[in-house]
């Protein structure tokens, strides 16, 4: 049961006090109890009032900072689409590029060809126009004997077939050439729309990333205290809490059916760190970057470069891995033993729910979903469900 308000307490405090007054109160007192009565009356009606206003209030500031959340876990799926289709869209123009690059290759050996054959083409009119009409006839009247002039023949009409080979060969050629521009030319513009359309979705991320640091600005705006600005924060540690606590659960119930895993690499000093980059985050006690509040951190915070890969500390199985309201795009892994590792505000997921990964296997891509606008990767160490300090089994580095 959720604890009394001041207000509330106070509403208790004198009904008591009016019930106790009646019930002493001598029948001569006569008027001037009437008027008491009448007084601690209207009190009490100020008092009604007073908790409805901090009721609806109470109730408004949870809504809103529910809509908040609500908000960034919408903009952040927002951005994953649009990531995906800029990526999809960036494959589609490599791809396009290597078309290119073939086509030119082609062309640049047609033009060689083509050019050997002008070369040719060109010396053999020279020499026919020179010659004239009677070019052909001439070795033949002049042969010998009826053999010499059935070599003569013979030659000539293979000259002629390899001249009208090489006219018909040059020919296809420049059609074949004259196709690959068409195609060269259809290729370039579909690729000047494709990068058009790349910047436009750049355009509309950026946008999206702005339209997050407003609502994340709006949730410090609108919090009108420090208890107020902790309940938000809390809203997401619940829900990550009673994931865990349920997927703790699911695991004791199916340790009985399934083989118990090694934990040989699974010990202090042993694990890999999750990601590349700067401890920017402690575990306990620690002032929260985006809320100006401190926090209690159950984990480790790491500032990596947008797109870093995530890597398994130890061997495991993913139990999770889908958003959850507050961190993003997160990985959980039960190692066995009921060790568990929780990594969020992940740009990418690379794993599925149901595989089994190695030590380090790759789970994501860093970046900054969830209850952040900085490109950090959170992590997690769980025995059951009791948090542990990570940075006393992860490698010195």
């Amino acid at each position: 049961m959720a604890p009394k308000s001041h207000v509330e307490n106070r509403l208790l405090v004198l009904t008591s006090c009016l019930v106790m007054s009646i019930a002493v109160v001598q029948p001569s007192w006569g008027a001037s109890l009437q008027e008491k009565i009448e007084k601690e009356k209207q009190t009490l009606q100020q008092l009604k009032q007073e908790i409805r206003k901090t009721r609806k209030q109470r109730d408004q500031a949870r809504k809103q900072q529910s809509e908040v959340l609500h908000s960034i876990e919408r903009l952040d799926r927002q951005l994953y689409k649009e990531r995906r289709e800029a990526v999809s869209m960036n494959r589609e123009i490599k791809q396009i590029d290597r078309e290119l690059d073939k086509i030119d290759a082609q062309l640049t050996g047609l033009r060689s060809d083509m050019n050997d054959k002008q070369t040719v083409i060109g010396t053999r009119l020279k020499r026919l126009y020179m010659e004239g009409r009677a070019g052909w006839v001439s070795p033949l009247v002049a042969a010998a004997s009826y053999a010499q002039f059935q070599r003569r023949l013979m030659y000539l009409s293979s000259l002629a077939r390899w001249e009208r080979d090489l006219f018909e060969e040059y020919r296809r050629q420049v059609a074949q050439s004259e196709q690959l521009h068409a195609k060269q030319a259809k290729i370039r513009e579909s690729l000047v729309a494709r990068k058009g359309r790349v910047d436009k979705k750049l355009s509309v991320i950026r946008d999206v990333k702005s339209q997050k640091r407003v609502v994340l600005a709006s949730l410090k705006k609108t919090t009108k205290s420090h208890d107020q600005m902790l309940s938000t924060l809390n809203q997401a540690e619940n829900r990550k809490e009673t994931l865990l606590k349920e997927l703790k659960q699911r695991s004791h119930i199916s340790a009985g059916r399934t083989k118990k895993r090694t934990m040989d690499s699974f010990r202090r000093g042993a694990l890999l760190w999750p990601a590349d980059g700067d401890l920017v985050g402690f575990f306990g006690r620690q002032k929260h970057p985006t809320f100006d509040t401190y926090v209690r951190k159950k984990g480790i915070e790491i500032a990596s470069r947008e797109g870093s890969a995530i890597w398994a500390v130890s061997g495991g199985d993913v139990v999770y891995a889908d958003w959850l309201r507050g961190y993003g795009l997160v990985v959980i892994l039960d190692h066995g033993n009921n060790y568990f590792t929780f990594y969020a505000h992940a740009s990418k997921l690379l794993v599925k729910e149901g595989e089994t990964v190695a030590k380090g296997a790759v789970l994501g891509e860093t970046g900054s979903s969830g209850l952040t606008n900085r490109n950090i990767l959170y992590f997690e160490l769980r025995k059951g469900t009791k948090p542990v300090n990570p940075l006393g089994w992860l490698a010195k580095r």
